[in-house]
């Protein structure tokens, strides 16, 4: 088996049980939503790369206190050693699959036992990462969040009453990596815990949502392409796709696929199981960050859903019978759902700029792709995303949607469309995820057209700040870091 087939191997095995998890018959719901399955992610690619990086004695991801391998031991063996230990400690309903996966993955390499002290190193490993994480399931499982009903705040949208709330407790997480990102704006007029003033801003995004994420298309103006990009970048946990970070790793993958078909050994296996893995770790350390501010009383935004029908003066014009398009709820049977949990910042725009923004900077680091002056890069692409593979099913006709590709001309391009996904959907407010750099050094309503526009209100700058600090870590220079915009 090649030693490439032997990486994507464990990096593919890592997402299926984010597939199987969030589908009945197949998990249970270990690692639910998109918090805990980031964690799993990153902590399992983590462990990949840190069993493979020590057995060559190179520096790991993370701290090294979590664990060790031996110089000079299999790294091959001692990195799915580990990987294969944590999913089966954070996955334990998925045993069945796991161990013949693993027995299969010994077959396909010709080892013929098991127990070696390399894996028994390897599994240590795992166990050590797993236990850093001791409390995730208490934080993310848990509830502490109170609803009070005051304007702005979080609470149950009236088409999805008894939906309950995700994640209150998941700021306190301890991160794998990334340190806390400092002094990230709150969204326009939030001017404390009780408080927000009229902002044209606010206003101005009130209007946009109100258009482009109606229920109905012919009641706005949201075009057909626009509920594609919408529904394109979903994944919002349902049956047979898993959650956001799973789609955006799929897209990183489909990327080093392309590098290696244009430019053959231009990065080595090790260079794509470092992306890989520090990726994950990103999106795992973003998801905190976004969930911290999620349901800080100084940031905390409720959801169109909520805030279209109930808007105040000067925020916007309210409008009782609106309704969203929902998350997508793909092979479902419910329609215009919204998450639960707050709305600012966006989570998706939050976990994809952490793995879209590490992508570009390695790729431009390499020397295999270019930031322009502005910071926009040239990775062009196309991706089949799983709500659109031909095979899973739109819940308003209950047949399978169509087979699309959608391209983009950059990573910069892709972290936008991904923002902007969600107010098509009607599921967040533009400044959830993105905005633009003002004329005066503030934040404005807007799309920016590069990097070097964005303004820092937003999961898009929230989730580029994880990125840049784990950029460091994968040797990514300061310079590259600057030249990015970002």
């Amino acid at each position: 088996m090649p030693a490439g087939a032997n990486l994507r191997y464990w990096i593919d095995l890592a997402l299926e049980c984010i597939r199987r998890d969030h589908t009945p018959g197949r998990g249970a719901g270990e690692q639910a939503g998109p918090c805990l399955s980031a964690r799993a992610l990153g902590m399992a690619l983590a462990a990949l790369h840190d069993g493979n990086a020590m057995a060559f004695g190179v520096a790991p991801l993370l701290p090294v206190s979590t664990g060790h391998v031996p110089t000079g031991s299999n790294p091959v063996i001692a990195g799915a050693a580990a990987c294969h230990q944590l999913l089966t400690l954070r996955y334990p309903h998925q045993a069945r699959y796991l161990q013949p996966a693993w027995a299969r993955w010994l077959e396909l390499h010709d080892f013929a036992s098991t127990g070696s002290g390399t894996e028994t190193a390897g599994r240590a490993l795992g166990s050590a990462i797993d236990a850093f994480g001791a409390k995730d399931a208490m934080l993310g499982k848990t509830n502490t969040y109170m609803a009070t009903g005051a304007p702005y705040t979080h609470d149950c949208p009236p088409t999805d009453p008894g939906q309950g709330f995700y994640g209150s407790d998941w700021g306190r997480a301890s991160r794998l990596r990334a340190r806390q990102v400092q002094n990230f704006p709150p969204p326009p007029g939030r001017v404390s815990p009780t408080a927000v003033v009229p902002s044209p801003d606010y206003a101005a995004d009130h209007a946009e949502v109100a258009q482009k994420g109606v229920q109905r298309r012919a009641l706005g103006t949201r075009t057909a392409q626009e509920e594609v990009t919408g529904i394109y970048w979903g994944y919002d946990g349902p049956a047979e796709l898993g959650t956001p970070p799973r789609l955006y790793l799929q897209v990183l993958l489909a990327i080093l696929d392309n590098v290696e078909i244009a430019k053959p050994g231009a990065l080595t296996l090790n260079d794509e199981l470092k992306i890989a893995a520090a990726a994950a770790v990103a999106m795992a350390d973003a998801g905190i960050e976004a969930w911290h501010y999620k349901y800080a009383g100084t940031h905390m935004m409720w959801r169109p859903a909520l805030g279209i029908p109930r808007a105040l003066a000067g925020n916007g014009v309210p409008d009782p019978a609106w309704e969203p398009l929902g998350r997508p709820d793909t092979n479902g049977n419910t329609l215009r759902r919204t998450p639960n949990f707050p709305a600012y910042p966006s989570g998706h725009a939050t976990f994809g700029a952490a793995a879209f923004q590490l992508l570009r900077l390695f790729l431009v680091e390499k020397g295999l792709a270019t930031f322009d002056p502005k910071g926009v890069d040239d990775v062009r692409f196309g991706f089949v995303s799983d709500e659109f593979n031909g095979r899973n099913t739109d819940p308003r006709t209950g047949e399978p949607r169509d087979l699309l590709t959608l391209e983009y001309e950059s990573l910069w391009a892709a972290t936008v469309a991904n923002s902007l996904s969600r107010v098509y959907l009607g599921v967040h407010w533009q400044f959830d995820g993105i905005t633009k750099r003002g004329p005066a050094g503030g934040d404005s309503f807007g799309i920016p057209r590069s990097p070097a526009e964005l303004g820092r209100t937003g999961g898009v700058w929230l989730g580029a700040q994880v990125a840049n600090d784990l950029a460091l870590a994968i040797g990514v220079t300061a310079g590259t870091i600057a030249a990015s915009k970002m």
